[in-house]
């Protein structure tokens, strides 16, 4: 599967590409067309170097390898300052804590008939998620029954929620390896980010470059030695269904555009908890 839907897709990037230049404050016309050429040019190899080399071409045009880097330490900040919400909503409950994981997702770049509103971050934090595949009985018996867990990162700000989670299922007893790029993309945390928070509870790998774990083909079978693998964000999603691996993952993200939501029949910006795969 390349895209999930061609013309949906193609257009998601040549808005999201366009709006992010426009955002930096680049009004020539010719950088446009350059964008638009490369976008074009960039299609055949499917949705996520689509989005990553486009990306990449952001950073040369504004030689920034890291464009988003004040963005990203705002998300964190604003997010350290909620997390007492969130341990007091969620307590003990293990599969609140995936809710609010799913509902965190709410950060990106702008897209296609999405634009992000820190203040949703905020305030819709603790919305309630559409189960699919698994229950929240049903995660918790999974868990209990798995010793090893991937996690695989996205944005800045949910990270911190990610955190959270992450040290909850350490606490559980369970082995956990966390995922990252490693290098910066629009507003994912990096890899060298993500150790600077756990080192000292989980294993870090990076992609060591701007893709994400399930498209780089090194990664396959490190993914594949898991009981249980969790996935944040709805770039990570499409990637794995471009190389469906076979394995047990289970889905946190927003259904932010059109094409999700008729994929999954959810509401549009619904936070979802969704299992893929069974082992």
């Amino acid at each position: 599967m390349l895209y999930i839907e061609t013309p949906e897709c193609i257009l998601c990037a040549l808005e999201s590409r366009t709006k992010e230049i426009k955002k930096f404050g680049i009004d020539d016309i010719n950088t446009y067309m350059h964008i638009t050429m490369h976008i074009s040019s960039l299609i055949p190899r499917g949705r996520t170097p689509l989005f990553i080399e486009s990306f990449d071409l952001i950073t040369k045009i504004l030689n920034n390898e890291d464009p988003h880097a004040d963005e990203k330490k705002n998300l964190e900040d604003t997010a350290s300052l909620i997390l007492g919400k969130v341990v007091s909503d969620a307590g003990n409950d293990i599969a609140r804590y995936f809710e609010i994981a799913a509902a965190a997702n709410s950060v990106d770049v702008p897209m296609r008939d999405y634009q992000f509103d820190i203040n949703d971050f905020v305030n819709k934090l603790l919305e309630e998620a559409a189960w699919l595949n698994i229950t929240k009985e049903g995660l918790a018996k999974m868990l209990n029954d798995i010793h090893d867990v991937g996690y695989v990162v996205d944005n800045s700000g949910e990270f911190q929620i990610d955190a959270l989670l992450i040290r909850k299922l350490v606490d559980m007893g369970l082995r956990v390896t966390v995922y990252a790029r490693g290098l910066p993309y629009e507003v994912d945390v990096t890899a060298d980010y993500v150790s600077k928070v756990l080192s000292d509870k989980v294993k870090i790998v990076s992609t060591g470059n701007r893709y994400p774990p399930f498209y780089n083909r090194g990664l396959w079978q490190d993914l594949r030695r898991h009981d249980l693998v969790i996935s944040k964000g709805v770039g990570n999603f499409e990637s794995y269904l471009e190389n469906d691996l076979g394995l047990r993952v289970i889905f946190l993200f927003r259904a932010k555009c059109g094409p999700m939501i008729k994929l999954l029949k959810v509401p549009k910006n619904s936070p979802v908890v969704y299992l893929r795969g069974n082992k």
